[in-house]
Parts: C-alpha cells; structure tokens; sequence
C-alpha cells in the first residue's frame, strides 16, 4: 500500500469544506480555502499547517473564519486533504467543523491505558547507548524531566536527553505511532522557549509508505529525517561519535522543472545543521539546494530571453536600415511586427511610417555620430530636422545625444549657435510640458525594448507629468 503523497504536488483541499473562505489576520486579506490551498505544494503546505498550528498554540492567530471571525486552524483528513477547522464552536456561525469529541477528549481516549510499547523501549536504548558512547554528549539520561525556565510547573520529559558540547541540551522523542500536530506543536514550541533541540527519530523510514504523521515531522524539518537502528548505533560505539540514519529528499534540475528522489546515509551529530529558532537539524540543506536550483533555472531563463531579445532587435534594425532591394523586407517587417504585438510591443506594420522611423533614425544617429536613415552629412542636421518635423521626439533625441556622448559632435558642428538657441528652446518646453513637444507615448514600448537606456528616461520623464496631472 502506498500512502504517500508527491512532496511536489500541490496540497489537496476536501471537496467541500465547511470553512470556504479564511481571513489573515497579518494582512486583511479573505482568501478562498481550496484556493489558497491549492496554490501550495503539498510539502510547503504541510510546514504551513505546522506554522499556523505553533503560532496558534501561543495565542498569535494567524487566520480566521471569515464568517465569524473565530480563529482557525489547518487540519487533514485521513487521504491527506486539508481544510480550516475552528478553535471552538458555540453554533454561532454556520460552518461546523467539530466532532462531538474535543480534541482533549480523543486524545485521552487514545492513550489511556497505553503502554510503552517494546519496540519503543529498544529504540530509546539505542539512542541512550550511541550517545553514551560519544565523549561530545553529557548528562544522557531516559525519561527524565526538563522543567521550563521560566514556569517550573510547565515540564516535559523527553524519552532522551542529553547536553552537546556544540548544541546545547538535546531532546530525543522516539516515533512509532501517530501523534496528534497539536502535540508536535507544543513540543516544539516548548524546547524553542527553553533554549533546547528537539530531534524526532523513527524506528524505520520508507518514502513510498508515509503517514501523515512523519510527513509533519520530515517536511517541518528540511525534508531531513531519522532513523536509529542496530546497525547506527554499532558504529556510534565502534567510533565513539553518535550516528544516525538520516533519509532527505535531494532535488535536481530537469529541464525548467525541479524533480527530487530520496537519498540515505548514515551521518554522525557532528554532521548535522541545527538551529533552536527554527527547530531543525538536517544534513542536507533541501530547501538551500533547491533555492539554488530555482536561481540558475531563473538566470537562464533571463539569458535566453535576452539572447531572443537580441535576436529581435537585431532583425529590426537590419529591416529598418536595409537599403539593398529586396522584395520580401515588407513581409519580413510585418512578421517582426506581429511577433513584437504580440508581447505589447507596437510598431507599425508598414515600414514607411515617417514619424516611427523619424524616432529611430533620430537615436541610431545619435549613437553613430552621423546621419544614419537620412541622406544628410552631419549630425547638427538630423537635430534641426527633428526640431522641424518631429518635436514629439526630441526629448528622447537629447537623451540618446547624452547618453551616446555626441554632445561635443553638436556643439562642434553648431557653427552658428542655432543648435544651442533651440536647445534653450527645447528646454523651457518640455519644463512646460508643451504639447507639442511631449512624446509619443505609442512608442514609448519599442523605445524601451529597443534601445532600454533611452526609454527608461522618457518613461521617467512620462511619468513625473502623469503624476503631476493627478495631483491637479
């Protein structure tokens, strides 16, 4: 029997959840349940579940019914399919989602009377047995009580324990049978607020067959997990240093996706990452490794986008400046257009348009140094020609001009100073905002994907006047 779910797979809500709407209560936001779920992955979900159950336990609710404000937590079904379920119910609200026994009730029922079982009692031993033979552990005792610091009345007592030259004091909970969240919870919480580790470990461990029980403890702890057995713990003594079995999902790239499979080695403590805050030890650092992973997948992605996107470019300015004859230009310009539509980038389907071409032509000079599109001799004139005909592109003109450092070209070749009257000119009106000197934001998409450096300052340039419109 497989009772596993793929830790990849987005988590499952019930079919038809009492709770169907839940309110954050950091945020403000109501979201759907079996959406918000749903969104998930069924591991990152399962470490949700463990939050919102610790934050729950010490009174920092994180979600709540949106119908009756009642503060809510995440419970699963025995097929592994999660919804919210109220912290009490009194009737006042519509949604049930309680049984007729609390959660105290069930669980007296289901330890009372309960014996350690022997499987349990060998697994204790073995634990007790490695860390004995390790000189890096003191004070290892079964069974014994760890009062909190702060309320001596509040105590647990761990089946193991023992104090780490480099950890700290350590607790050891052996886990044969299913144990309530609610309980991992508290455990967990308690050793955080008394400055200990608690480390959870298995008789046994097969991936295919997980409860949902393990899956709390394995996906809260870094998707590490582990087991002690004979074999562990004959090289705890033989060595001197306490080993463990440690299973832990290791992921890889496969394509633009990440897959993983499950890797076994006996490690030593020494091995180990832990960290009281969290409350994880782990050797290997699955969510590190996959952060990795989603890096370098993003990072090619971006480097083949902009490899395609120089593609386009280029194929754009070759159509534009193409002066041989060649009858298939046209159609080459409209497929490049579509192509360019497509990705809200327009550009006119007829190659000829005077004012589009003007504005290219204007910053490829720009960035030449010399006429380029016009049949002119000298830069100064391409500016006067623009000044002229098209004064709806002059601001991204002077941008190019600075940018591509031709400003000494135009002073240079500005013998008679007509460049710099109007320059003057230009100035007061786009500080105007004049209207016949604003840009023609239809082009403001292929300016920016066209030449990036250029478009970014006319967007600014846009947007302090789109702002200034909305303040009056």
């Amino acid at each position: 029997m497989n009772d596993s779910t793929d830790p990849l797979a987005p988590a499952t809500p019930v079919d038809n959840p009492e709770i169907d709407e839940v309110l954050n209560l950091q945020t403000g936001q109501i979201s759907n349940v079996k959406a918000f779920i749903s969104q998930h992955r069924y591991d990152d979900f399962i470490s949700v579940r463990m939050s919102v159950r610790e934050n729950f336990q010490k009174g920092n609710y994180l979600y709540a019914c949106a119908l009756c404000g009642t503060p809510v937590y995440v419970v699963a079904s025995p097929d592994k399919k999660f919804f919210f379920r109220h912290a009490h119910e009194d009737g006042s609200c519509t949604a049930h989602t309680r049984g007729r026994l609390s959660l105290e009730e069930i669980r007296a029922r289901k330890y009372n009377g309960q014996r350690e079982s022997e499987a349990h009692k060998r697994i204790k031993a073995l634990i007790e047995r490695s860390l004995l033979a390790d000189s890096n552990f003191q004070s290892v005792a079964q069974e014994r009580s760890w009062r909190a610091a702060r309320d001596p009345k509040s105590r647990r007592q761990p089946d193991v324990q023992a104090e780490s030259n480099r950890f700290g004091r350590i607790a050891f909970e052996v886990q044969l049978s299913n144990t309530f969240l609610d309980e991992v919870a508290s455990r967990r919480n308690f050793y955080r607020e008394n400055g200990g580790l608690l480390i959870w470990v298995l008789g046994r461990f097969l991936p295919e067959y997980r409860r949902l029980m393990v899956d709390d403890l394995l996906f809260s702890n870094n998707s590490n997990i582990f087991v002690v057995d004979d074999e562990t713990t004959k090289l705890s003594e033989e060595c001197r240093m306490f080993h463990m079995r440690c299973f832990f999902r290791r992921p890889f790239r496969d394509g633009t996706a990440i897959i993983d499979n499950w890797s076994e080695e006996i490690v030593s403590f020494a091995q180990l990452t832990c960290d009281i805050k969290t409350q994880t030890a782990f050797f290997f650092d699955y969510d590190g490794e996959e952060k990795r992973l989603h890096d370098v997948i993003a990072t090619d992605a971006e480097v083949e986008r902009e490899r395609a996107d120089q593609a386009l470019r280029d194929e754009f300015l070759s159509l534009l400046t193409a002066t041989e004859e060649d009858y298939d230009i046209q159609a080459r310009w409209d497929t490049l257009a579509a192509k360019l539509e497509s990705r809200g980038i327009p550009i006119p389907y007829h190659s000829q348009d005077s004012g589009f071409r003007a504005l290219m032509f204007s910053i490829l000079s720009a960035k030449e140094g010399e006429p380029v599109g016009w049949k002119f001799q000298k830069l100064i004139q391409v500016a006067n020609q623009i000044f002229h005909a098209h004064k709806e592109h002059l601001l991204a003109f002077g941008y190019a001009i600075k940018h591509y450092g031709r400003t000494s070209t135009l002073d240079t070749q500005d013998k008679k100073g007509i460049w710099t009257r109007r320059r003057a000119i230009i100035r007061e009106a786009l500080h105007g905002h004049d209207p016949d000197f604003l840009p023609n934001q239809l082009w403001l998409p292929a300016l920016l994907f066209l030449f990036p450096d250029i478009g970014r300052h006319v967007k600014a340039y846009i947007d302090r006047l789109d702002k200034r419109l909305d303040d009056f």
